[in-house]
């Protein structure tokens, strides 16, 4: 059974529940809110689509969905050898949402398939890097492909083309929670998509990530932002904060990242005896680092490609620190320079820890 609600496809079931709906995304353009993406009705390659073609806007279908099981699918193209396509799901609003997407990568026919939640009007992805939240597949540039991804509350499945049997990216831990809200489409740079859908589907379950232990200071208290060219004297409000499961803080969830904007994080490490080790860090943008209220790094991490693309690595640098016996601080001032990417730090001592 179909029937048209509000200009999209809507398929039930025999017993009427919601099972498919769809969008052309042309004729119905109407259906979408586009907000800042200045998408438009274009061509490629023959095929009518949304062009999209401003940097990390997303627009989204104006209905909201409560759906515990479901898969999102749509077929995009990216017609030069940088771009990127995405699909946003479980939209709290246009600032806070889930999204993965498809880029061609640096290497002809060697795609990418990145998992990306924007926090607080920022993507995140220098933040969340690794095999956890990157992965690879075969894509040209300039083709038509289907893109589908299969959520379950907490969790998502990812395929590139056709084959939907083997997932080329799984992401065991959605960082918003449970995705209930809107669903849209996302590009950065010129980007094509077409036949959006949206389908009711059983229950996937899969393993949580467990929160990374191996050395990492797992456990800081954040202080309030300020502007680095007006810093208080005296710095009054701090928030325990956990680390993310691969061991960085991520400050995209406690504040807006702009330019020049700081923070401060302070944790503390306790010995029972002298002891060196190596401690590495890794960070986005700009640092510095206290350990024992004497200053020992600081420096900037930002994207500047195809030499460095500013993701967030725990062993970015590596210096060798004496640590005393007794109650040992760490202190560190993080500023914000890009305004996007991904804002935060992470820190192993080289100690074996106890959180």
């Amino acid at each position: 059974m179909v029937n048209k609600v509000n200009g999209g496809d809507v398929v039930k079931d025999v017993e009427g529940i919601f099972s498919r709906r769809s969008w052309s995304l042309v004729d119905d353009l109407q259906e979408l809110s586009l907000g800042d993406s200045n998408a438009f009705i274009g061509e490629w390659k023959g095929i009518k689509a949304l062009h999209i073609n401003k940097a990390g806007a997303a627009a989204f279908i104006n209905s909201e969905f409560y759906l515990e099981s479901f898969r999102i699918q749509a077929f995009v193209a990216i017609p030069e050898a940088v771009g990127f396509i995405g699909l946003a799901f479980g939209a709290r609003d246009s600032a806070n949402y889930e999204l993965i997407y498809l880029s061609p990568g640096y290497t002809k026919g060697n795609g990418e398939i990145q998992y990306d939640p924007v926090m607080n009007g920022s993507t995140t992805w220098q933040i969340y890097n690794g095999p956890s939240y990157v992965s690879y597949t075969h894509y040209n540039v300039g083709d038509w492909v289907k893109f589908t991804i299969d959520v379950d509350r907490h969790s998502a499945k990812v395929y590139i083309g056709e084959d939907t049997s083997i997932p080329q990216l799984v992401i065991s831990k959605l960082q918003h929670g449970e995705v209930f809200g809107k669903i849209g489409v996302w590009g950065y740079l010129p980007a094509y998509i077409r036949d959006l859908s949206i389908e009711e589907i059983p229950s996937i379950p899969s393993t949580l990530n467990e929160r990374n232990k191996d050395q990492f200071v797992n456990e800081w208290l954040v202080s309030e932002s300020y502007f680095s060219n007006s810093q208080p004297d005296q710095l009054h409000e701090w928030t325990k904060t956990s680390t993310e499961e691969n061991g960085t803080l991520n400050i995209n969830r406690l504040y807006t990242s702009e330019k020049d904007k700081s923070v401060q994080i302070k944790s503390t490490l306790t010995l029972s005896e002298e002891a060196m080790s190596t401690v590495s860090f890794g960070f986005s943008d700009e640092v510095r680092i206290w350990i024992n209220e004497e200053e020992v790094y600081r420096g900037v991490c930002m994207w500047d490609p195809p030499e460095r693309d500013g993701r967030i690595r725990p062993d970015h640098v590596c210096i060798p620190i004496t640590w005393r016996s007794g109650v040992n601080t760490i202190r560190a001032e993080i500023t914000s320079k890009e305004t996007v990417f991904g804002w935060g730090f992470c820190l192993k001592t080289g100690i074996q820890l106890l959180n």
